[in-house]
């Protein structure tokens, strides 16, 4: 996924916090000619079209007008749309920019608009989406996309080669030692590109892996103590990188044909990409990758949500608030029946876990994954730390981690300038 910058405005709050007094019981949509504008990335703009298509037909009187902004300018048009009073009713929203947002009076609530289904949907929802799609208690979301930073390997190589599964991380180096040992130059390819969020999340991912948090549950820093999961998991990084078991790509499209080329074992990438290099269509060694559980004591990983949101200016008018709440509710709520079209037809992840029991799904995806391995993944995936500050703070961070993985400081000194850093945003946001 590509980066891009993110606004931190936090004026606003005093609007939400007058929106919330006023709330209302969810009501039936009786609208005559509204016209929502639904704003999106331009990612399979024919298949968004076409599910609008459907929602209009079974919603006479709302009709829907799409706008589409490319993933890299996608953030600061969004916001830009916000500031000119631009009229936004429904958007694609992400875990990390939802704190801004929110705190700036951009969205509202959906446990405001339709408490009674919020609170049923719940209980379908995986654990990691509820936490990316809240803001101060309130749910502000239901999923378009949500998937799992995930420990790939290659099935026949291991084979080959006698070597288990890794289970943890030392595993995964005495693994990679034995293969290099064999004639493989390097073992493990990694996505090593500083500017992109990734970078930081799949160092996340494998802090979860351990089992261990960045931030206590105050919010203060902790990755900075030599005994913290995320400290000992950037020391490993450090030294596989300096015994040359590990090669480096700067972006996760490349990893794809450079795990098809056999001259590696293990990779961290999201699940998508996984379904890529098994792709029969173009890939020469599809088939022989597979998921398994990220290394470490607890096995867990990062998980990430994009979700569909109704803005604050939607939510003023009860006639446009209904008719986007009607809106929303079609695209990710249950029968779940668009989520399960982007499943099978494109491979997307969701994050409605009744999904991962429906026999097209599980048909269409036992292809390319193992579905036992990946339903548990998703069940103990854990969502991100996201505050208003985060992306701000991790585009300081990951040059530091990148600095310390290569030699070029210590890891003690980057995760010390690291903790600084996001302690003193943490002080100034909180004033």
């Amino acid at each position: 996924m590509l980066g891009m910058s993110r606004s931190m405005g936090m004026a606003g709050v005093a609007a939400l916090s007058l929106l919330a007094a006023a709330a209302w019981p969810p009501a039936a949509v009786h609208a005559k000619d509204v016209t929502l504008e639904f704003v999106v990335w331009n990612y399979s703009l024919d298949t968004i079209q076409d599910n609008v298509r459907q929602f209009e037909a079974e919603n006479p009187g709302i009709k829907v007008n799409v706008t589409d902004y490319t993933w890299p300018d996608y953030h600061d048009s969004v916001v830009l749309r916000f500031r000119g009073n631009t009229t936004t009713d429904v958007i694609y929203g992400g875990q990390d920019w939802l704190p801004a947002w929110a705190a700036a009076g951009y969205l509202y609530p959906l446990d405001e608009i339709a408490a009674d289904a919020i609170e049923s949907y719940k209980k379908d929802l995986a654990g990691f989406t509820i936490n990316d799609m809240t803001y101060d208690g309130h749910l502000y979301g239901l999923p378009y996309y949500a998937d799992t930073i995930s420990f790939i390997y290659n099935q026949r190589i291991l084979k080959d080669a006698a070597i288990e599964v890794p289970t943890s991380w030392e595993e995964v180096a005495d693994a990679a030692r034995k293969l290099k040992a064999n004639g493989m130059e390097r073992p493990i390819v990694y996505e090593f590109n500083q500017e992109l969020p990734n970078f930081y999340d799949a160092f996340v991912a494998q802090a979860y892996g351990r089992g261990g948090d960045l931030f206590d549950e105050e919010g203060e820093a902790i990755f900075n103590r030599p005994d913290n999961a995320a400290f000992q998991q950037l020391s490993w990084l450090r030294d596989v990188i300096a015994e040359g078991l590990v090669a480096f790509e700067n972006h996760e499209s490349t990893i794809i044909p450079a795990m098809n080329s056999g001259k590696h074992a293990f990779t961290i990438v999201y699940n998508y990409v996984l379904a890529a290099m098994n792709n029969k269509a173009d890939q020469p060694l599809a088939g022989e990758f597979a998921l398994a559980r990220m290394p470490g004591e607890a096995q867990s990983t990062l998980g990430f949500t994009k979700f569909y949101a109704i803005t604050s200016s939607a939510a003023e008018n009860r006639e446009r608030r209904e008719a986007a709440w009607k809106f929303v509710d079609f695209m990710a709520g249950p029968p779940y029946a668009v989520a399960k079209r982007w499943a099978i037809e494109k491979g997307l992840g969701f994050g409605q876990l009744p999904l991962l029991e429906d026999p097209e799904v599980i048909e269409a995806w036992s292809g390319w994954v193992d579905m036992p391995t990946l339903q548990a993944q998703i069940e103990t995936a854990r969502g991100g730390t996201w505050k208003e500050w985060t992306a701000v703070w991790a585009a300081s961070f990951r040059p530091l981690m990148a600095q310390a993985m290569i030699g070029e400081a210590t890891v003690e000194e980057v995760m010390s300038q690291g903790a600084e850093r996001w302690d003193a945003l943490r002080a100034q946001m909180a004033r």
